[in-house]
Order: C-alpha cells, then structure tokens, then sequence
C-alpha cells in the first residue's frame, strides 16, 4: 500500500461552504482558502478550492485544518485531504458554538450547565455518571446524536493525525466505535494489531495483514532515520506467533464458508505454510491459542466457538428429544380427513411422533406432501389449546409459510434475540426465551439453517414446555453457513424422523415430474426439442430451448408480456445460477429494470456503484438489517422539548425479503416491506439488490406464481441437480425454463457435492 507520510503534502486552514459529494468512502467540499496566507493552495475557477478523500463529514461555516496532496482531476486541481481536522473547544463559548451545529441553543446551556467538560468525557468514554434524567429536553436519541457528532469531529480526528496515512478513515471510524477511546485504540494496536484489526467487520486476513505488514515495513525505515515509530509493535510482525493465529482463524474461516465445520490438521498446516511460510514455525504454538479447537489423536481442528456450538447442539439434542413429562394423548386419527385433507399413514405418523417426542423432524420432497401434514398438524395444535410459532429461515421462506398455512409466519431471527448475533459474549442467562406453554415451535425448510442460527435457536427454546418440529427437504442445497444439520440429524437417526415417499402430482406430467425426474438425475429433454417450446404436462412447466446471445433478450420479452398480461413484478421472479456475467442476475436485472418499472430514467433516481435505483423498482434485501429504521411521519424532530418523547422505530429486516421504492427524498430511499416503510440511507442501500432477478441460491425457501429460469450453456459449471431442482420447485403456478438441452441434461446427472466436513454426526451418535 501507499504511504501518505512519504509522500509531499500541503497543509492549509480553510472554511467548509457546500459540500459537493457527500458518498460513504468519497466526500468532496468546497473551500474558502486565504490565498494571501497561502499563496501555494491553487483555487479553481469558483475561486475556492475544492478538497476531496474519505474523511468524516464536514460543517457548513465551520473552520477545518487540512492535510492534502495536491491532485489533477478532469475538474481542474484537487486536494485529496487525508486529514480533515477541527480544533476540540475548550471554552464555554466554543462548546456552546458547537452544540449549537446539533442541538437546540436551550439544550445545549441545559448540558453544558450540568456537564461543562462533555466533550472530554466523550472522547474518553467517560459516561457512567451522565444522569439524563438531570437533563430537561435531552432524551436517549439525542444525547446519542451529540456523542456520535463528537466523536465524529474531534475523536477520529485526532486519529486520523496519529494514524492518517496508515489507516484508512473508515477503518479508524470502525476502531473508535469498537475500542470507544483513542487511548484503548493505541493499546490494542500497540499490543493485539492482528486481533484488533480482524475483528472489526469486513476486515479480513489478508487486508489487515497487508496493512500492518506495510506500517511494520515503514516502522524500520523510520529507525534508520531516527524517526518515531507510528505504532510501536512488541515484535517483528511477518515471523510473528500472532500472525500465524489469525492465518489459521482465517483459513478456518475460509473452510466453514466452503460448508465445513472441521479441517484436517495436516491439510491446514500446508495451507498456513503457504499462506504465511515466514510465520509458519509458530503452528504448533499458535494452534494452543483459546479461539482453536484441535485433537491431537484425531488430527481434526476447528474454530473453537463453531466445535462448541455443535458440541452442546448435540448433547441437547440427546437429552431432549423424549421428555415423558411433555407426551401428549391426542387422538390423531381423527385428523386423517379433514376437509379436502385426507392424509397418508406416512402423514399420520408425523402427528404421532409430534405427540410423543420432542424432536421431531418431517423430511420431503416436492410434491410429497409435506404442505397438508403442516396443516393437519396446526389444526391438530389448534383444537387441543396448543400454542405454536411457525418459523423460517429468511424472509422469503416465512412469506411462503404465511401463504400456505394460512398464519402468520416469522423468521427465526426476528423471534429470538437478534442482537445477539453479534455478541458471543452475552452470558446464556440474559437470552430471552421462546416459551410457549404446552407448544410448538414449527421451523420450515430447516436444509437452509446453517449451525450458528441453529445454535441460536436451539438455545431460545425451553424443552420442558415446548417441541420442536423440523421440515426440510434434503435434496435441495444445503446451508450457505456452514454445517449440514438436516441430513446430519437423519442419518444419525436419534431424532425421530418421518420421511414422505408418495408423491401425489407424479403422474401429471408437469413441473412436479421435472423435479422428481430432475432429483433422480433422470434427464427428462431430447433432441427433439431443439429450437423449440416444449410444454409438460398441463403446462405447468415450458422449456424453451434458446442460444445463449438469445437467452437474456427472449427472458425480457417474456417478462413484458407476462406483464402486459396483468401479472405484476412480484408475481414473477427470474432465477440464475449466476450474479456475473452473460444472463447473470445482475444482467438480467438491469435489462429489466427498464421495462418493468415505467418511472426508468424518469423519477428520482439514487445512483449506488454502477446501479441506479428509481421508485417503484423491486429490491431485495441481501444481508439480515438488525436495526432498519422505520420511517415515521408523524415525528417532529424540530420541536426540541419532544423530540425524545418518541424514538427512532427500528425493526428487523431479514436476508431475503423483498421490497418496493415508494420514495427518494433528501438523500435517503424509503422501501416498502409488506407495510413496513424503512429509511435507506446510500449507505444503507449496499444492504440491498434490484430483485427482478436473482441467483436460484437465494431462492432457496421463496416462491413466487411464475418463475423465469435461466440456464444458459455459459451456465455449465455452476449447474448440477440439486440446483436446478431447488430452482425449478419454486414456482406455484407456471415455469418458464429457458436454457441449453445438452447443459440441462448434464446438470441433470451432476450432483452437488452434499458431503460436508462437520463433526455433528459422530457426535450424535458416540
């Protein structure tokens, strides 16, 4: 990497007058320079200078102090500022000023009448006798508002000064708010810098690696010339014993992305070699390390805290799946028919093993069934005063449960506590229990749940009061985390398992044969359905065979007819294998996106990357929001006696769930969720993707009335059964299949590799 501090810079005091690029890593400012006092700053044609980088964002009149390289842009000269800092106040008068940038005038005498030195005492983390209660018109939300603007202006600044030209801007933002004091921040960098750096998000190995190797590069230039070290590190970093833990954690890591949950120990040490040969003596040292699990006879290695998930996952599992004090005596026979339901003996033991056990799990494919014995079951709960909660792995998968059952459907992440997810620490007697008396707990396409949300879960459940009932489909794709739970827990047979084999729509001949024939790599296409349509059955499936320069074209006249027809774009959804490339989501998105939404390139639009979203576009969310911010016109921020009688809402929007732009006002994009109008800022919306098209992995557990499904022959590799049977099992009404027969027929007969390295088997069943 470059180091600033190398490099010539020009220091100069300027007042902030428009912001003209207010981006989440890209700021740029005009700049009121005295060209008297500093005749070496070039002004442009507005007779201002214009500063741009990745800075903190600036105030309006306010005076900042610069630190920048002079730079040629198509625009004239630039200074791109590495340090853009502003002088903490000391006296009254300058506190008042600058509270007075956030806070009502009335407030800000209230606060400084009480806590004159607030600024220090932030900037230190010195907040546990702040008493709000003292503080009339100052709520929760606003005192939160006047630390984050101080720690914004003087903390990261001050920062920036210290470490500006190492650190990046927004990874010493990410510092401060993990660390709160620059004093904590200096201690872990001098003493912990690979822990601390990879712990913060989005921070890898490999980034951290690379910068702290480069600091401990200048580091030595700098003793040659008898220059202070910027971080003065115990050790020579490259052949570091800390270095080599979190190589190791990193290929870990690495390997649980890939689905595993355990390595072998002589496989990783080769990988360690190579990833960091000058610190690789250290290994059997670093493997010692509290955050590794390693077994010596076994030679297996893992994560410590992912072995001690599945470790008590399992031991739970053993001691809670038959409580003879939570059997119940139900007359299931009765729920054989009811209504149009009639239901199979295969369906009539998952009622009995329910009512018995506390485990149950209801394993199915497409078209078996699985659907009426939910329902059965929920009447059977229903008439017997049994409470249930119906849960799913995503937002998608909850909406499909709601629609086939009838009731309200959440995802598991909403109904546990979700801000656990980013705490480890939290001490198990703080979780908040899903307690249901005499109940249910009812988790819908279960292959989907990787072992940390199971984990969660699991934790979330007392087991004397409540069961747990399991569904899933083995023959889709397995978790994107890691683990392979369900078919872990039936081949281990501990929990009592009800496999559906009857599949009722078989005979059709439409999409439901595909699938099944699809699952037994049967290949159901011939040549003599080349350059053709084909339709199945009842014509529930259609395959159009199509060249792969076609293929994006005829999917986008597809979609304006399917349109034209009165179907809207939540009625539809088209599936790739791929986000890049040739018929990728991310082509097909954009292709459209112009006939889709009829306000393209005519409303108000917010440019994110190479992505311009408009009202009416359909997103999807593509990470969990723990804390989406509800839009709430009733709220008057202005009125300063009230303005923390009412909270920011905040609620929970789950990976998967797709929304519509109703609104683009004021920098921020408002989207509906099913009812719920959240406040996305440009920042916010990297949490979000156009969702006309997405990848049949992200599908999983969704459906929509018509699926588009796009396998091209460029889609080859990707491609295998499994995939294209959890693509084709998506739709409720009518799919349209758009693809190669030769690249079909050889999915077909390719399955995904299933078999997953995890300890859960074995564990179950010592």
């Amino acid at each position: 990497m470059t180091i600033l501090k190398e490099i010539k810079t020009f220091e100069f005091k300027g007042i902030v007058k428009k912001c003209v690029c207010d981006y989440p890593n890209f700021k740029a400012y005009a700049i009121d320079v005295d060209n008297m006092k500093y005749p070496d700053i070039k002004l442009n044609k507005y007779q201002n200078v214009s500063v741009i980088g990745d800075f903190q964002p600036l105030i309006i009149d306010v005076t900042y102090k610069f630190k920048a390289i002079e730079e040629e842009t198509k625009y004239g000269i630039s200074y791109k500022a590495f340090i853009a800092e502003r002088e903490v106040p000391t006296t009254i008068q300058e506190k008042e000023k600058f509270l007075k940038e956030i806070i009502s005038k009335k407030q800000a005498d209230t606060l400084l009448a009480i806590y004159p030195n607030i600024v220090d005492k932030v900037m230190n983390n010195d907040l546990d006798d702040i008493d709000l209660d003292r503080l009339s018109g100052i709520g929760e939300k606003t005192f939160n508002k006047i630390k984050e603007k101080i720690i914004e202006n003087f903390s990261l600044s001050a920062l920036i000064v210290e470490y500006g030209g190492c650190l990046s801007n927004s990874l010493l933002l990410k510092l401060l708010d993990k660390y709160k004091t620059i004093d904590n921040i200096r201690y872990k960098l001098q003493n912990e810098p690979y822990k601390t750096l990879c712990s913060l998000n989005r921070v890898g190995f490999k980034k951290a690696d690379s910068i702290l190797l480069s600091i401990d590069d200048l580091n030595e230039k700098n003793r040659q010339q008898k220059i202070e070290p910027i971080i003065k590190f115990d050790e020579k970093l490259i052949s570091s014993k800390q270095r080599c833990i979190e190589a190791i954690l990193f290929l870990l890591k690495e390997n649980e992305s890939k689905g595993n949950t355990k390595a072998n120990l002589m496989e990783l040490r080769s990988e360690c070699f190579k990833l960091v040969p000058e610190a690789s003596d250290n290994f059997e040292n670093a493997i010692i390390d509290d955050r590794i699990y390693y077994n010596s006879e076994t030679l297996e290695i893992a994560s410590k805290y992912t072995y001690q998930m599945e470790f008590h996952i399992a031991q739970k599992i053993k001691n809670n799946v038959y409580n003879q004090d939570n059997v119940w005596d139900i007359d299931t026979k009765k729920y054989r028919n009811t209504g149009d339901i009639t239901l199979t003996d295969e369906q009539i033991e998952t009622l009995n093993k329910l009512c018995k056990y506390n485990i149950v799990i209801l394993e199915g494919k497409a078209g078996t069934g699985k659907t009426n014995t939910i329902k059965s079951i929920l009447n059977m709960l229903s008439d017997n005063n049994k409470a249930y909660e119906l849960l799913a792995p995503t937002g998608r998968a909850a909406k499909v449960m709601s629609k086939y059952t009838g009731r309200d459907a959440s995802t598991i992440h909403r109904e546990i506590a979700h801000n656990l997810f980013n705490n480890k620490d939290t001490p198990q007697d703080e979780w908040d229990k899903i307690i249901f008396s005499n109940g249910v707990v009812i988790v819908d396409e279960f292959s989907m749940v990787d072992v940390y949300l199971f984990y969660k879960l699991f934790e979330s459940i007392d087991f004397s009061t409540t069961k747990l009932l399991l569904i899933g489909d083995s023959s889709q794709i397995p978790s994107v985390g890691c683990g392979n739970l369900l078919n872990d827990f039936i081949e281990s047979k501990v929990i009592p398992t009800t496999t559906l084999t009857r599949i009722f729509r078989y005979g059709e001949g439409g999409l439901m044969k595909v699938a099944t024939d699809t699952r037994n790599s049967k290949p159901y296409l011939n040549n003599s359905m080349k350059n053709k349509m084909t339709s199945f059955g009842k014509g529930d499936y259609i395959f159009i065979d199509t060249n792969s320069e076609n293929i994006t074209k005829n999917i986008v006249a597809l979609y304006k007819k399917l349109l034209d027809k009165g179907f809207s774009v939540e009625d539809i959804q088209v599936l790739s294998a791929k986000n890049v490339g040739n018929s990728g989501s991310i082509e097909l998105n954009n292709e459209i996106q112009k006939i889709a939404n009829p306000n393209y390139a005519k409303s108000k639009f917010m440019k994110v990357g190479d992505i311009t979203y408009y009202i009416g576009d359909l997103v999807i969310q593509k990470q969990n929001n723990y804390k989406a911010k509800v839009d709430d016109d009733d709220i008057d921020d202005d009125i300063d006696d009230v303005e923390d009688s009412v909270e920011d809402s905040v609620t929970f929007i789950a990976n998967g769930e797709s929304g519509i732009i109703e609104d683009i006002i004021d920098g921020e994009v408002i989207i509906n969720f099913d009812g719920f109008r959240i406040k996305y800022t440009q920042s916010d919306m990297q949490l979000v993707k156009l969702g006309y098209a997405i990848s049949i992995h992200s599908s999983q557990g969704g459906s929509a009335r018509i699926i588009i499904l796009c396998t091209p022959k460029s889609h080859t590799f990707m491609l295998n059964s499994n995939l294209l049977y959890t693509g084709l099992t998506r739709m409720r009404e009518r799919c349209f299949h758009f693809g190669s027969i030769n690249t079909i027929n050889i999915a077909v007969k390719k399955k995904a590799n299933l078999l997953r390295n995890t300890f859960m088997l074995q564990m179950l069943t010592e």
